[in-house]
């Protein structure tokens, strides 16, 4: 008999072993959740403020917003020159990328105004024509100036 109070005692041990293993998992779990909602609210907080404009310059707070604001300007930026690349606009309703040509929007259907024909340049490399605001020549792919 005590073998078999030996073995049941073991199994009884790898049981509740088992079990707290699980429940440790299920509360890590649960306090990751928590964390991924503390740090969105930190987020809504953080927005909340910055969207109110009230940001004194010269305090921590106040430069935060001024380098989030200067991010923003360079990404609009880095998405302008990508539209130039790729030799597409933006549509003024929903924002999607449309051909140059296009008169109204494939995701929105907004008229788009017509653009009066861009003044031309030439290629400082091959000499080709080249439509205002695209950064690249399409002929010899040299970056504008």
């Amino acid at each position: 008999m005590p073998i078999l109070d030996k073995l049941t005692k073991a199994t009884q041990d790898m049981v509740r072993g088992t079990k707290d293993l699980t429940d440790i998992a299920r509360y890590n779990s649960l306090i990751a959740e928590e964390q991924k909602q503390i740090a969105s609210m930190y987020t809504q907080i953080g927005k909340m403020y910055h969207e109110t404009g009230e940001a004194d310059p010269e305090t921590p707070l106040g430069k935060l917003c001024l380098a989030l604001n200067a991010a923003n300007e360079r990404i609009i930026k880095y998405n302008e020159t990508i539209r130039q690349i790729k030799g597409t606009k933006r549509c003024p309703t929903c924002s999607a990328d449309l051909s140059l040509s296009a008169t109204f929007c494939g995701s929105c259907g907004s008229m788009i105004e017509a653009v009066a024909e861009m003044a031309s340049k030439f290629c400082g490399n091959c000499g080709a024509k080249i439509d205002e605001g695209l950064a690249f020549c399409t002929s010899c792919g040299h970056k504008q100036e």
